[in-house]
């Protein structure tokens, strides 16, 4: 039996409930756990966890906290969009989801960089603003402004699958 089967059988129901507590609900919690373990799989193998319980919280930490970051960033759309249209379901649930997945992935492209960087290059795409306009609003200079875009773009090119020029 390998190290990863024996902290699997050990301690996953321990895991199960203490992310039910933290999660409230048992199918969310059986679904981070079974990605916990999925994950450490696909991590290097460890030399030696002398405190697999800490490994595994850690672990289904991130997780959870990517699964409410997607939530809240879910909601946040769907509020827009009702701001907007004056009425969330004026858009066919279809179009929602298209959203939802087009938002998900842009977040996903956009999630190394810093939040001022992110900020630059969403007020240049998505407001159109200058690069003279971006260093005012986020008090950065003009060519920082640029430099933060140029970054963005970067991060979407490889998110798409595009090498970046030599």
């Amino acid at each position: 039996m390998s190290r990863i089967e024996a902290i699997f059988i050990e301690h996953h129901g321990w895991l199960r409930t203490r992310l039910r507590r933290s999660v409230g609900d048992a199918f969310m919690a059986e679904d981070v756990a079974a990605e916990t373990f999925t994950q450490l799989l696909h991590s290097p193998p460890p030399q030696e966890v002398r405190e697999p319980r800490a490994l595994l919280t850690t672990i289904s930490r991130r997780i959870v906290y990517e699964l409410w970051r997607r939530r809240d960033l879910e909601e946040a759309c769907l509020q827009a969009l009702a701001h907007v249209s004056g009425d969330v379901q004026a858009i066919s649930p279809e179009d929602q989801l298209q959203l939802l997945q087009a938002l998900r992935a842009m977040d996903q492209a956009l999630a190394g960089l810093s939040a001022k960087e992110c900020a630059a290059f969403l007020l240049y795409k998505l407001d159109g603003l200058t690069y003279q306009a971006i260093g005012a609003q986020l008090r950065i200079t003009p060519s920082v402004a640029r430099r933060y875009v140029a970054k963005g773009l970067l991060q979407c090119y490889k998110a798409a699958g595009f090498a970046p020029l030599e």
